[in-house]
């Protein structure tokens, strides 16, 4: 009954994971306060997760990732690196993945790339390349990277762990790197070779060019005094003597997209307007018009002198994910106003402040520097463009880098647990004025300590339950009668599967028990299984939703799904062909 029970949920937890109708953390909570209800597992077996070592050590490595960045040492390699590779697309891609690897390898994948990315765009525009061309490959590089070592990425933690909890056996620093030089290699190969060739050439509006074009987008509402009033498009004279673009018109919630030059307006119709700021500038003049609020508000020059123009993107766990800038207040809130929204390089023809933002949106927004510079900082909005971001500590780098150094050191030689040493390393880049106490709080991705701690119970329930034993006899008794090779390839695929609909640490737990089961039935080692698990977790560039690197760049590459699907399934059928062959090797059975 108790197997039944937990198998339920467990599907119930992947459907959700899946389809996103509730935050993953959000669900990963609510698993663990389900499973004491039916006595599956105690109330102190589901909330000692929040003490797991896992948990306390992948926290621990976002503040020491953060500190690394905060130096500014990646953005400085990265501005050496890239002036070797010039304009050349395919030594950019070489240069890109080649440095986020190496980071990410050190520090948090998600802030590699995030560190990188401002850069990577700007040079972009300085080659003269599309964006779309190098952010993927600049994504899968710090996915690739963070399977190289233990501190790489949370799954490797996280397996490590529960490894020894299981079996008492654990990995080392660097056991994972064999395998992860081997996927560099693939990658990067492939990626150069074939992989950009299939990538979109669709470089998504900056800044920069909208401000070259000196292109705004504004929503007009026309009052009962508005001589535009019974009018048609083309009477009004918008396209001829304003040189406005008419983009849609909305009329008592009825949107119309590029509405004909032959619709007669009405008092009360808003219409969605791009042009020049002067332009826009004369039009309001004219009597009965009136700018939405919340839509550009085109200011004059003395104002221009106190406010700047700028573009972010929202990060995968951006508070407004999921929300409209009217139901956060937004403008009321940061003082800054949204001049347009633009999702996969196209502009959001909707009234600004009705839309629900996606990750990856972008938002073009103005206001004081000061504001907008504590938005990027405090609020997960990564700056694109139009404004520099706040000042790097070089003088920290030589310090903070030999704190990670006595972390990696500590961990390898055995002197220190990974827990305890990746907690030092914390304190003492707070310590060590390395980024301050208050960052390093924010620094810390809750969403995904909170994932973590919740699915972790589900993996215990799995394993007392007797739930992953069932599902470990089911896949044997596929794959079993040819031996536990191809039973480990087998399990290597499913992982990668179900990562690619759900977050990588949520499945390395629920896989864990299973790779755990599947040793014991066939009475060998079951370190390839777990490192099958682990490098399968880490390594899905299918879809924008199976790692955040991934999910980050979707709006500054103007990318679709379908984008990854392209491009990511040779790769990953590469990666799942190579780690099935050659995990064995590194680890026998």
């Amino acid at each position: 009954m108790q197997v039944i029970l937990v198998l339920s949920i467990l599907s119930l937890a992947i459907l959700l994971f899946a389809t996103g109708w509730i935050r993953m953390d959000l669900v990963s909570l609510l698993i663990l306060l389900i499973l004491p209800l039916f006595d599956i597992i105690t109330v102190n077996q589901a909330f000692v997760a929040f003490s797991n070592p896992a948990v306390i050590t992948v926290a621990a490595m976002f503040i020491m990732s953060a500190a690394i960045a905060n130096t500014g040492i990646t953005a400085h390699l990265g501005r050496w690196l890239f002036s070797f590779a010039e304009k050349s697309e395919a030594k950019l891609v070489l240069a890109i993945m080649s440095l986020t690897a190496v980071a990410s390898a050190f520090i948090n994948n998600i802030g590699a790339a995030a560190v990188l990315l401002p850069m990577v765009t700007g040079i972009a525009k300085k080659a003269e390349i599309a964006a779309s061309r190098l952010l993927m490959p600049l994504a899968f590089g710090s996915l690739i990277g963070g399977v190289c070592t233990l501190i790489g990425t949370p799954p490797n933690i996280l397996i490590n762990e529960l490894m020894l909890e299981y079996t008492g056996q654990q990995f080392s620093m660097f056991d994972f790197t064999p395998l992860g030089i081997m996927v560099i290699i693939i990658s990067i190969s492939y990626m150069m070779l074939f992989g950009r060739r299939l990538l979109p050439d669709n470089p998504p509006a900056s800044v920069q060019q909208l401000n070259q074009v000196k292109a705004y987008v504004s929503d007009i509402l026309l009052t009962e005094e508005s001589a535009f009033i019974g009018k048609t498009l083309q009477e009004t004279g918008l396209a001829s003597d304003f040189q406005l673009k008419i983009r849609s018109l909305l009329r008592e919630q009825l949107k119309i997209t590029s509405p004909r030059r032959s619709i007669v307006l009405r008092a009360g119709d808003i219409l969605f307007l791009e042009g020049k700021p002067e332009q826009l500038l004369k039009l309001k003049k004219v009597k009965g018009i009136e700018v939405v609020p919340g839509a550009a508000q085109v200011t004059d020059s003395q104002q221009k002198e106190k406010h700047r123009v700028a573009e972010v993107a929202l990060t995968p766990n951006n508070e407004l994910v999921g929300k409209t800038l009217r139901e956060v207040h937004f403008r009321d809130t940061h003082g800054l106003t949204v001049l347009a929204i633009w999702r996969r390089g196209e502009p959001v023809v909707k009234r600004v402040d009705h839309v629900v933002l996606k990750f990856g949106d972008m938002l073009l927004i103005e206001g004081p520097e000061s504001q907008i510079l504590h938005l990027a900082d405090k609020h997960d909005f990564l700056l694109l463009g139009g404004i520099k971001p706040e000042p790097y500590l070089p003088a920290k780098a030589p310090l903070a880098m030999l704190i990670m150094l006595a972390v990696i050191i500590s961990v390898t030689v055995g002197y220190l647990p990974i827990m305890h040493a990746a907690a030092l390393g914390a304190a003492a880049m707070v310590m060590a004025r390395c980024i301050k106490l208050g960052d390093a709080y924010e620094s810390i991705n809750w969403p995904v300590i909170m994932l973590i701690a919740g699915t972790l119970p589900l993996g215990t329930a799995m394993e007392e339950s007797g739930a992953s034993s069932y599902l470990a006899n089911q896949l044997t008794s596929l794959a079993g009668p040819y031996g536990p090779w191809l039973t480990l390839g087998v399990l290597f695929l499913i992982t990668m599967l179900l990562t690619c609909i759900m977050s990588n640490a949520a499945t390395a737990v629920l896989l864990a028990p299973i790779a755990y089961d599947l040793s014991i039935h066939f009475g060998v080692n079951p370190q390839p299984f777990f490192m099958a698990v682990a490098l399968a977790a880490s390594t899905c560039f299918m879809t924008p939703v199976s790692h955040q690197s991934n999910a980050l760049v979707i709006g500054p590459g103007g990318y679709v799904f379908a984008d990854y699907l392209k491009v990511g399934t040779p790769l990953n059928i590469l990666i799942w062909l190579a780690a099935s062959l050659t995990i064995p090797f590194v680890f026998p059975f």
